[in-house]
């Protein structure tokens, strides 16, 4: 076939701008919807030219978790292709675990064709294509995704995938999912140059200077600071600037929750993933990238306590009934945020050297205690029951440090999080959502 004599469609003009915003690859399970992606796939490879390699997933639920996973790992956002309404509704809880986990990726699924007499390239010519006719196939996932839009004419298709993007990479990061009918992806469009570099996400937001002293002031004067994280080391070179923090501090760290690796495992400020007195006895508390710092039904902070709270989404605009009694709120990244209190403190913050080192002291104290009662509980049952413990412990002699751990064992998860200490950043993810099945996905 001659490729180079075919008209130029909306559909390879789609592909190309999902190149150009930097997606390689496209978890897929294509249907009656996307014969003009599939002709343009095809026309690219024999024309020699660079798209998104297609990655074919059996079920639409592996599709966007697997590009779920692969943001964890490599730090960037993919594509996810789905087949009407049916494949949208396929995606079941995967995009529940995806706007949870905040991971940017865009959703594209056809649509049924609007025509049905043959008045277009693209109409209608099976019986599904009156059946998949929805009135609001984007209301599937509208209250799960940032944006949602259809392709109304492929002359701004660039457009739509390039804002797309942008709002997807953009924090709070997530989903996004776009639609767009046969008759519009056989469109014949002009090509157009990329012009992705003109739709990039908002910059990252930093700490203003007046709540980087009070947040520091606050911990430096605390006789018992605390900080609280779940998902901070999304970023893994935001763990170092924590561990630098709470070293020159003396802070303890909490994972309430965590969907990363936050913080050292074996370190002497690391002091479990639960609360309890130490939350209670807490005088300062910082959160950072935290959802669910604690449940206020289980353990909580007493009413003195100062608490102070920084993420992108520090009220969590997507959760309608959700508090934090927090003496401030702070919308900004948490590296930056953490870099600029590390710096503040090397500018000369005035810190009392007796007290920190007593209270390093006394929280290496308790973290070996915590270490020793947890070693109780690791030894061979010897009546040939498996305990959650001895087998964590099991899969912890044959991994090392930089063995990658997908931890989806719900119930047993604290069990985990125990006995198979995490000490490299990225080397172990959570679930951010609640919806099970996400781990075999997310590990391919």
């Amino acid at each position: 076939m001659n490729y180079e004599a075919t008209r130029y469609n909306a559909a390879e003009a789609m592909l190309e701008a999902l190149q150009e915003t930097g997606i390689k690859y496209l978890f897929s399970n294509l249907g009656s919807d996307h014969p003009a992606v599939i002709e343009g796939l095809a026309k690219a490879k024999a024309l020699n030219r660079a798209l998104p390699q297609v990655i074919i997933c059996p079920h639409e639920f592996v599709a966007l978790t697997a590009a779920h996973g692969y943001f964890l790992l490599g730090g960037e956002p993919q594509g996810v292709f789905v087949h009407t309404d049916v494949g949208t509704q396929n995606l079941g809880g995967s995009v529940h675990n995806a706007m949870r986990s905040r991971i940017p990726v865009l959703i594209f699924s056809g649509e049924t064709p609007y025509t049905m007499e043959g008045e277009l390239p693209g109409s209608r010519n099976s019986h599904i294509n009156y059946l998949q006719n929805v009135y609001d196939q984007r209301g599937i996932v509208r209250a799960y995704v940032k944006w949602e839009y259809d392709i109304r004419t492929g002359k701004n298709v660039k457009q739509l995938i390039y804002r797309a993007m942008q709002l997807a990479k953009t924090d709070p990061q997530g989903p996004v999912y776009l639609t767009g009918a046969r008759e519009v992806l056989e469109e014949e469009v002009i090509p157009s140059p990329d012009l992705s570099a003109k739709w990039r996400p908002v910059e990252k937001v930093p700490l203003s200077a007046f709540a980087v002293e009070k947040i520091l002031t606050a911990l430096v004067e605390s006789s018992n600071p605390l900080i609280v994280t779940s998902f901070m080391g999304r970023n893994v070179k935001s763990v170092e600037q924590l561990t630098e923090l709470c070293e020159t501090l003396a802070i303890p760290v909490i994972e309430s929750n965590p969907n990363q690796m936050n913080f050292p495992s074996d370190h002497p400020l690391h002091l479990g993933f639960q609360g309890g007195k130490l939350l209670a006895d807490a005088d300062v508390i910082l959160v950072i990238d935290g959802d669910v710092p604690w449940v206020s039904t289980l353990n909580r902070p007493n009413d003195q306590c100062r608490v102070f709270c920084i993420d992108v989404d520090p009220i969590k605009e997507k959760i309608p009934l959700w508090h934090v009694p927090a003496e401030a709120f702070y919308q900004a990244d948490s590296y930056q945020a953490l870099m600029q209190m590390n710096q503040f403190v090397k500018q000369g913050l005035d810190l009392n050297e007796d007290v920190i080192k007593e209270r390093f002291r006394r929280l290496e104290q308790l973290h070996q205690e915590q270490k020793a009662k947890l070693k109780e509980n690791e030894s061979c049952p010897g009546d040939g029951i498996i305990t959650p413990e001895w087998l964590t412990v099991c899969i912890r002699n044959v991994v090392d440090e930089e063995t990658v751990v997908m931890n989806e064992t719900i119930t047993n998860g604290a069990h985990v999080a125990h006995h198979l200490p995490r000490n490299k950043p990225g080397t172990m993810f959570v679930n951010g959502g609640s919806s099970l099945g996400w781990n075999l996905g997310a590990a391919f």
